[in-house]
């Protein structure tokens, strides 16, 4: 039965209980479209970029094996080399058309340039 739908022989307090955990729900899934996207992604792929960067400081090209063909170590690095490129690009894309000041909470807090746009349109 979904959370919604009354219930037969409820109090009046289990159906209070009831419609406030609904409200905190959809408050929730509100916030997450009251954010800026944008803002949110660029922070993640900086994240990303520095667990990469940990990564493949952490591996030491002098010590893998590549002559041991079911070693697959060098092509994964190399991977991540290769897309690292592609990842910083997006990173600073994103920092460009999200406005990004380094504040991360009032940049994701920050409304989309192209919400401000239409509230000023109304």
């Amino acid at each position: 039965m979904s959370e919604l739908q009354p219930i037969e022989n409820e109090s009046l307090e289990q159906k209070i209980v009831r419609l406030e955990k609904s409200i905190e729900f959809f408050k929730s899934k509100v916030v997450a479209y009251e954010q800026n996207g944008a803002a949110k992604l660029y922070y993640s792929l900086n994240r990303k970029m520095n667990e990469m960067a940990d990564m493949l400081n952490s591996n030491s090209l002098n010590n893998i094996n590549i002559d041991d063909p079911k070693d697959k170590s060098f092509d994964r690095i190399f991977k991540l080399l290769e897309k690292s490129e592609t990842v910083a690009n997006s990173a600073k894309t994103l920092g460009s058309v999200a406005g990004i000041t380094n504040d991360e909470e009032a940049d994701v807090k920050r409304k989309p340039f192209v919400d401000t746009i239409a509230e000023k349109r109304n």
